[in-house]
């Protein structure tokens, strides 16, 4: 019975079984855990409480005991805060008090979660107690208790034993990061209260010192640097260490340059040693920003000279070559990419091309899952031509970038930046398809699912490939619901292993991912998707009969929405002003959270409609045997009782209206093109221009009318009237997006995203009119039974139906038949525009006619760029046709796999016309059969 309701979705029903069973046998150990772990299933924390401590009564067993102690921890996480930390926490403190005092203290994660306790408390004295006391010997394999003691000395202030203990770490492991942090931290704290710890040993001293000085802090960590020297094996933690007390010094508004040392000379120290790794530029990344203005071409020169290339000399050793590759990342990050033109940028991709190309003698039989040393140059030419293209809006550039990349994939199969950055430029181009062959080669699995989610799943939809959004909403959704039963299981293992540390964790995630922004839209997307391809109202009644998606079943919380996004991860060397800042993060969360909660709304509001199909709903909701029985809105087994679905649409479009208002007021939208590693913009901006919801409002407010209404000339009104305004706003789209996109724009690849984004939302605005007709006309037509059975009853001959409502009904179908029709005819123009129009008219740099012999180019100084003529430019275009023809042999190798651009172009543009033809064919025979 666990299984089947388990499988079921019924974890109530477990605990209802195990509850039923416990009292018919209350002295069942086995009867008692399955309850316990019941609840654990549910998340109700107080029952947990209660089960486990009836479990202790009848075994007295420690591990019973703290299970009830965690879920008295775990009640106080969900609570408020002030309840949290006056009742429940102290609670649960004064159980395991009461234990320690009995000395019944045994295992290791008893102490654990006794620690937890006193921390959420910000008890620190009395934890730090417990860790140096006779239970903090029961911490075995508590690994991070030495960290743990330090982090306590930190938030007790007790500076001079935080410096002590972290060296103390330090003279066991040079390169303990956080040892090193902690130690800076603390002595900043004590500088002008130190006092020093005397020995005859100069070593000792520095070794046991609490350090209340600059010159005292600067002594240890040139003891740092020697001692690593003495050892023989150079870590960066020493190095970075100076830099950590530059930046601490700085921060105070002291002059760190005379305390602490030059920076130039403290970035140069550090190059010096780790400029050929790829953690280079990542580790100095955050420290650049000390550097004045006017000493960065200093530090750019210094740098370059121990890369101690000439001019057109190239790197004889990977480890040269690395060097130069980290010093154009540095020169980059610093800006200086940013004051050159458009052609200076073009130049120097040509520079890096060669470099690239000479870099492949170094990557001698490389396996498929290793990166290949140059593959930075590949990027950084990616990026320039990136940043051509956001100046220029030339779309050659992004098809340079294309193929560029595709190209690089055949050497470098496994360089996922390479595969994220050709996931967004075929989406900047409004080529589904082919984003999503290169989407499904970088393999995103389980958590990925949703923090990377954001880089393919709506922009899909958005260029017209429903069947691959279809199977990706699936694999999604698929992740999502596996995850929640399983982070139940791992729930009940840690309560099983004693694990307590972990269970605020497993809960933390699970409800970060049940409250995932992006696992609300794929829900949603989903279940209009399937809405969108039924293809008879028969159909579309059984898809929405299917679905949960009542107001009253409604438990999404909008202000507890979690966004899961990994914004970092692209690679990115720009400025800090074209990296994704947190205004950027919080307005395109915002902008999408906005977009969700409309298409729920809309959804729920199709929900409502459709229920209306049945005969006892199309009476008015005070005639109707709905609820009569529990008027009040009660509840019915906890759940909220079952609205009239009339009700339950007009509270959806009142509420629909005021989330319109809103999200018009709220979107301004942003230009994020020049930082390429911001995600796209947010489809609620074009489906706002489209005025799909005021349409769906305008039908909504239609069937409202159709039903409250008892006279027959109220109904015509409504047609006459609401009819018109439908069919109003909707001609105005559809010409809107025939004359000033489906026609006009197409014929610049740049504004393809924007065409498919057009047509998608116009076709889906038309399809679910054409739901809401035939929801219409299902009403109009049990009508008209009704009427029939009660003039028969009557004796009275003749049609019940007025023949007016009958010819208005009939004029608003022909009216979006007609508008249907004009779609239809434009869509099929643009699908043959779109296959035969040449992409070369547009033709790229890269292409295998401009082969010419080329010399290397020079990677100029900052600031020195030569002059640049007419050769120069066409090194690029030579380059890349010669990178073409190098590797284009190797497309065999890659099964299935073609670096054919244009053809995939051509393909995807192809597949995502012809499908939204589908769509809206299907929904036009859909139409046809809606008319009385």
């Amino acid at each position: 019975m666990q299984i089947c309701y388990r499988e079921t979705q019924q974890p109530n029903k477990i605990c209802e079984m195990y509850d039923a069973a416990s009292r018919k046998d209350p002295t069942n150990e086995e009867i008692l855990t399955n309850l316990f772990m019941a609840h654990v299933r549910l998340g109700d924390y107080k029952q947990q409480q209660q089960t486990a401590l009836r479990l202790y009564k009848v075994k007295p067993k420690n591990p019973y005991y703290f299970w009830a102690v965690m879920s008295v921890v775990m009640q106080a996480y969900h609570a408020d805060e002030k309840l949290a930390r006056m009742v429940t926490l102290p609670l649960a403190e004064r159980m395991v008090q009461k234990f320690i005092d009995e000395g019944k203290i045994e295992a290791e994660q008893e102490v654990q979660l006794y620690l937890l306790i006193l921390e959420k408390q910000e008890k620190y004295k009395e934890a730090l107690e417990v860790v140096e006391g006779p239970m903090g010997e029961r911490l075995i394999s508590y690994v991070t208790v030495p960290q743990k003691k330090a982090s306590l000395y930190v938030k007790l202030k007790r500076w001079k034993d935080s410096i002590v203990i972290s060296k103390s770490h330090l003279r066991e492991n040079l390169d303990h990061w956080l040892s090193i942090k902690n130690y800076l931290t603390s002595a900043m704290y004590l500088m002008e209260d130190g006092e020093d710890l005397t020995s005859s040993d100069v070593e000792y001293v520095l070794w046991s010192r609490a350090d209340s000085s600059i010159p005292q802090i600067k002594e240890f960590l040139n003891l740092l640097m020697t001692e690593m020297k003495r050892r023989g094996k150079t870590v960066r933690g020493p190095y970075l260490a100076w830099l950590e007390l530059y930046k601490m010094v700085h921060e105070k508004g002291q002059d760190a340059d005379q305390l602490v040392g030059d920076i130039i000379e403290l970035f140069v120290q550090y190059f010096r040693r780790f400029g050929d790794r790829s953690c280079c530029p990542l580790d100095l990344k955050q420290y650049l920003p000390l550097i004045p203005v006017q000493c960065r071409g200093d530090f750019i020169k210094g740098i370059w000279q121990i890369v101690g290339l000439e001019d057109g000399e190239l790197p004889d050793t990977v480890y040269r070559m690395q060097q130069h590759i980290s010093t154009i990342l540095l020169s980059r990050h610093l800006g200086y990419h940013e004051s050159l033109s458009s052609a200076e940028k073009l130049q120097l991709t040509t520079c890096f091309l060669r470099y690239f190309q000479h870099g492949m003698r170094f990557n001698i039989d490389p396996l498929p899952t290793d990166f290949l040393s140059n593959d930075s140059y590949v990027l950084l030419m990616a990026h320039l031509l990136y940043d051509v293209w956001v100046e220029t809006q030339d779309n050659s550039r992004l098809l340079d970038v294309l193929l560029l990349l595709e190209h690089a994939l055949l050497m470098s199969p496994s360089n996922f930046h390479f595969k994220l950055l050709l996931v967004k430029c075929y989406h900047i181009l409004g080529a589904g398809a082919a984003a999503h062959d290169v989407y499904e080669t970088l393999d995103i699995k389980h958590m990925q699912l949703d923090s990377l989610g954001y880089i393919h799943g709506g922009a899909v939809q958005a260029t017209g490939q429903y069947g691959v959004a279809s199977s990706l909403y699936d694999v999604t959704l698929r992740f999502f619901t596996v995850n929640y039963k399983d982070s139940v299981d791992y729930l009940s293992f840690t309560y099983k292993f004693g694990s307590f540390m972990k269970i605020e964790e497993f809960v933390e995630f699970r409800e970060r991912l049940s409250s995932s922004v992006h696992y609300a839209l794929v829900t949603v997307e989903r279940m209009l998707l399937d809405i969108l391809q039924s293809t008879a109202h028969p159909q579309m009644l059984k898809v929405i009969s299917q679905m949960e998606i009542q107001a009253e079943k409604d438990k999404m919380d909008w202000r507890r929405m979690t966004d899961n996004r990994d914004l970092t991860a692209y690679a990115c060397w720009d400025p800090p002003e074209r990296q994704v800042s947190a205004d950027l993060t919080t307005k395109t969360r915002d902008a999408d959270l906005a977009f969700v909660r409309l298409r729920m709304l809309l959804l729920r509001g199709l929900g409502a409609a459709a229920e209306l199909c049945s005969i006892d709903s199309l009476l008015p909701p005070e005639e109707s045997k709905v609820n009569k029985s529990d008027s009040n809105n009660s509840t019915v087994n906890g759940n909220a009782s079952p609205q009239h679905p009339l009700i339950s649409l007009e509270k959806v479009t009142s509420e629909l209206k005021s989330t319109l208002q809103c999200a018009e007021a709220e979107a301004v939208k942003m230009d994020s093109s020049k930082i390429i590693g911001a995600p796209l913009p947010s489809r609620i901006y074009d489906y706002l221009e489209t005025n799909s919801v005021q349409l769906q409002l305008e039908l909504f407010s239609l069937i409202s009318t159709l039903i409250r209404s008892t006279a027959d000339e109220d109904k015509t009104k409504a047609f006459t009237e609401v009819g018109s305004r439908a069919t109003s706003i909707l001609q105005s789209s559809v010409q809107s997006a025939i004359k000033s996109v489906l026609e006009a724009k197409c014929v610049s690849l740049n504004t393809r995203r924007a065409v498919f984004e057009r047509a998608v939302n116009v076709v889906e605005m038309v399809c679910l009119a054409v739901v809401l007709c035939g929801v219409i006309n299902n009403i109009l037509e049990s009508a008209k039974q009704a009427a029939n059975k009660k003039a028969k009853r009557k004796q009275k001959a003749g049609s019940a139906q007025c023949p007016e409502i009958v010819e208005a009904h009939n004029k608003f179908m022909s009216e979006i038949q007609a508008i249907a029709t004009e779609l239809h005819t434009a869509l099929g123009n643009l699908r043959l525009r779109i296959s035969v129009e040449a992409f070369h008219s547009q033709a790229p740099l890269i292409t295998a006619n401009s082969i010419k012999e080329g010399t290397v180019c020079r990677v100029p100084a900052v600031g020195t760029l030569p002059t640049i003529g007419p050769d120069d430019i066409s090194a690029l275009s030579t380059g890349m046709a010669q990178l073409v023809l190098s590797y284009e042999n190797r497309k065999n190798k890659d099964k299935g796999y073609s670096v054919n651009v244009s053809a995939k172009l051509s393909e995807s543009y192809e597949d995502s016309v012809l499908e939204i033809i589908t769509v809206l064919q299907q929904k036009m025979t859909y139409l046809d059969s809606t008319k009385l």
